[in-house]
C-alpha cells in the first residue's frame, strides 16, 4: 500500500516550516552580536564614505550588503531570504545528482529545520551568503551554465576567499570529468573562468592597489590565520585569539614594529612556515587536533556549551554526518562520477583548516552536502518508500 502527497503541498509545508523556524529564532535571539558582524558594518561604512578601509582581513561583498541593509534587522531578513534560497538549492542539487524527487524533498525538509542553517541565517556572518553562492555555482556547473557559474564563483570569493585556490580545480573537474569535454575544451573553460574571475575581482584589486600601493589579490588575512594556527602558544587548534587575557593562541608583539601591513602579513607567514619546518611532529599532532575541531559534533567555544546547544547539534549535524558516512560506504560508487568534485571540495576545505585553524564555522559550506547525502539514505528506508510524490 502506498500513500501519495503532492509536490506542491510538500513544498509549501517545507517553506512554512523553514520561515517559521527562522522567524522564531529571530524573535528569541534578536541580539546576536559577533565581533565579525561589527567589523563588516564598519568596513561597509568606510567603503561608502570614501575612507580608507582600516580592516585588512575581510573581503568587501558582505560588508557592502551589511551597509546597504543597515547591518541590523534588514540584514537578518536578507540572510533569512538567502537561507530559504539555500533550501531550494539543496533540493535542486539532490535532484540533479540522484534524480529522486523524494530524496530531494527530504533533504529540503532537513534543511528547513537544520539548526546550523537557522542559526547562521540570523547571525550577521558570511556563512549563509557564501554557502548560497557556492551551491548556486555548483548547480550551474552541473547544468552546464558555465558563464553564469563562473561569475557566481568569482563573486563568492568577494564574500570569503576560502575556495579561491580550489575553484579552478572545481571548474576543471566539472567540465572534464563530469561533462566529458576534451582536454583542450576543458582548458578553454578554465581560461574563461580565470578571465571572468579577473574581471569580477578587478575593482577590488584596484581598490587594494590604491590602498597599499601594491597588488593584493585577496586580502591580508592569510598571514594571521596561518600564524595563529602554527605557533608555540596554539594548543587548541583554534584561533584567531580567544580573547582571554594571557591565554590567546598567539603573541603578536613580535610584529608590533612592522608598520607596512603587507610586510607584516609576509612576516607572519614566514614565522608560521618556520615553526612548521622546525616542529614537524607538533605540526602533525596539531593538524589532527584541528581535524577534530573541524568535524566536531558540537561547538568548541565555551559560549555554546549549554546542554540544549549540544543536543541540538548532535541530533542534527551528528545524525546527518553518520548517515553521510553510511552513504559514502554504500552508495558513493553508484554516483562517483557526479560526486568527485564534491568529494574534492570536502578534502580541500578539511586540509586547509588542518593546516591553518579548525572551526565548525569553516565546515558549514560542506553541511548542505551532508544533508543531501542523508536525505538520500532516508528516502531508501522502507517506510518512506510507501510515499509517492505527484
Amino acid at each position: 500500500m502506498t500513500n501519495s502527497i503532492s509536490f506542491k503541498r510538500a513544498s509549501l509545508y517545507i517553506a512554512f516550516m523553514a520561515l517559521s523556524a527562522r522567524l522564531l529564532f529571530l524573535i528569541f535571539f534578536p541580539d546576536l552580536d559577533f565581533p565579525d558582524s561589527r567589523a563588516y558594518l564598519k568596513m561597509g561604512n568606510e567603503l561608502f564614505s570614501n575612507k580608507v578601509v582600516t580592516n585588512d582581513i575581510y573581503m568587501p561583498l558582505y560588508p557592502i550588503v551589511t551597509y546597504v541593509t543597515g547591518g541590523g534587522f534588514f540584514l537578518k531578513i536578507f540572510d533569512i531570504s538567502l537561507s530559504l534560497v539555500l533550501i531550494v538549492l539543496i533540493y535542486a542539487i539532490s535532484l540533479e545528482i540522484f534524480g529522486d524527487k523524494k530524496a530531494a524533498l527530504i533533504s529540503g525538509s532537513i534543511a528547513a529545520l537544520y539548526p546550523h542553517i537557522v542559526f547562521y541565517s540570523v547571525s550577521g556572518l558570511t556563512e549563509i551568503m557564501f554557502t548560497t553562492f557556492l551551491l548556486l555555482a555548483i548547480l550551474l556547473l552541473y547544468k552546464k551554465h558555465f558563464v553564469l557559474a563562473f561569475i557566481v564563483l568569482a563573486l563568492s570569493i568577494l564574500i570569503r576567499p576560502s575556495t579561491d585556490l580550489f575553484n579552478p580545480v572545481l571548474v576543471f573537474l566539472f567540465v572534464f570529468y563530469i561533462h566529458k569535454a576534451s582536454i583542450m575544451k576543458s582548458l578553454y573553460y578554465l581560461l574563461l573562468y580565470l578571465f571572468i574571475y579577473s574581471l569580477v575581482m578587478s575593482p577590488w584589486w584596484l581598490y587594494q592597489y590604491n590602498k597599499y600601493g601594491d597588488f593584493v589579490r585577496l586580502n591580508l588575512g592569510d598571514g594571521i590565520v596561518l600564524f595563529s594556527g602554527n605557533n608555540p602558544l596554539n594548543t587548541s587548534g583554534g584561533g584567531v585569539g580567544n580573547g582571554n587575557k594571557g591565554k590567546d593562541d598567539m603573541d603578536l608583539s613580535v610584529f608590533k614594529d612592522i608598520v607596512d601591513p603587507i610586510e607584516k602579513n609576509k612576516q607572519m607567514k614566514n614565522e608560521a612556515y618556520k615553526y612548521i619546518v622546525e616542529n614537524p611532529s607538533q605540526f602533525i599532532k596539531m593538524s589532527l587536533v584541528k581535524f577534530e575541531r573541524f568535524w566536531r559534533l558540537w561547538p568548541h567555544t565555551n559560549k555554546y556549551q549549554q546542554w540544549y546547544t549540544i543536543i541540538a547539534s548532535i541530533s542534527s549535524y551528528g545524525i546527518v554526518l553518520a548517515l553521510s558516512i553510511f552513504f559514502i560506504f554504500k552508495y558513493f560508487s553508484f554516483y562517483r562520477k557526479k560526486l568527485i568534485p564534491i568529494l574534492g571540495l570536502f578534502f580541500y576545505l578539511t586540509l586547509i583548516h588542518m593546516v591553518t585553524i579548525g572551526s565548525i564555522r569553516y565546515r558549514f559550506p560542506l553541511e548542505p552536502f551532508l544533508i543531501i547525502f542523508s536525505g538520500y539514505i532516508i528516502a531508501k528506508l522502507s517506510f518512506i518508500r510507501r510515499f509517492e510524490i505527484n
